[in-house]
């Protein structure tokens, strides 16, 4: 099938109608983003503005938040006296075994002001953690009432060796069990047994108290910096949108004159 000149002829006129339409709606779709540019812009720097502000006072909120539970947090670090053993605490120390013993142990000694780190290589001669306080280096070995039985002379001397490999100032080994030969012991290793740690440590609840609030303080932290961030974005937009609402009343001035 050929076209002759006829055909050709109405092509181009259909295309020249359709191209000439095209331009048409373009330049009618721009006139009409050129005037609601102004309305546009404004919205937006409102928009921006509201959020803005409902950041600020929700980063208030957290800000008050994360006040209230650092003064928690400080208020149960001065009174750890009032937290006394009870029954079933003495109970629940005697079940904990393990992982379990060793984290409540070691969260324990933080409450109490000792930095506790792990040694740098894991339970290295024995050791569990190192902790630091007012300058001294303490070797920590925590064993559960049903691991006591392997405290003999060689686990023992592995011990000695972590405190002179890590230049420590003792050893402590803390149990939940009970062991009648500590007083055998060497000189360097101070054991703490389920009767010791009775004596001379609050009621693990302390533990449970801390630990909660001390979650909710860095949750509320998050939140802060969260909001905090998002502030910040609104504070960029509105700059943006203000630069441009500005060059668009520039422009428009132009064109009354």
């Amino acid at each position: 099938m050929r076209f002759d000149f006829i055909d050709l002829a109405l092509l181009i006129i259909i295309f020249s109608i359709v191209g000439y339409y095209a331009y048409l709606r373009y330049r009618e779709e721009k006139r009409k983003k050129e005037k609601q540019l102004i309305p546009t812009l404004k919205y937006y720097l409102e928009k921006f503005s509201r959020e803005k502000k409902e950041f600020t006072e929700k980063a208030k909120k957290f800000k008050d938040k994360i006040e209230h539970f650092r003064n928690k947090l400080q208020q149960i670090e001065r009174e750890i006296y009032r937290y006394k053993w009870d029954k079933d605490e003495k109970k629940y120390l005697r079940t904990l075994k393990g992982t379990d013993f060793e984290w409540t142990m070691s969260f324990l000694l933080k409450i109490l002001g000792f930095k506790v780190y792990e040694p740098s290589i894991y339970k290295d001669h024995n050791i569990d953690f190192i902790v630091e306080i007012g300058g001294y280096k303490i070797c920590v070995d925590f064993v559960d009432y049903q691991q006591l039985k392997k405290l003999n002379e060689n686990y023992l001397r592995q011990l000695i060796s972590g405190k002179e490999k890590y230049r420590c100032s003792g050893i402590w080994v803390i149990s939940n069990g009970n062991w009648e030969n500590k007083n055998s012991l060497d000189k360097e290793i101070v054991f703490f047994d389920y009767r010791d740690i009775l004596e001379f440590f609050p009621s693990i609840r302390i533990v449970e108290d801390y630990y909660e609030t001390q979650t909710k303080f860095h949750n509320y932290e998050l939140l802060h910096k969260e909001t905090t961030d998002e502030i910040i974005r609104r504070d960029t937009w509105i700059k943006e949108v203000e630069e441009k609402l500005k060059e668009a009343y520039r422009k428009k001035s132009m064109v009354a004159e």
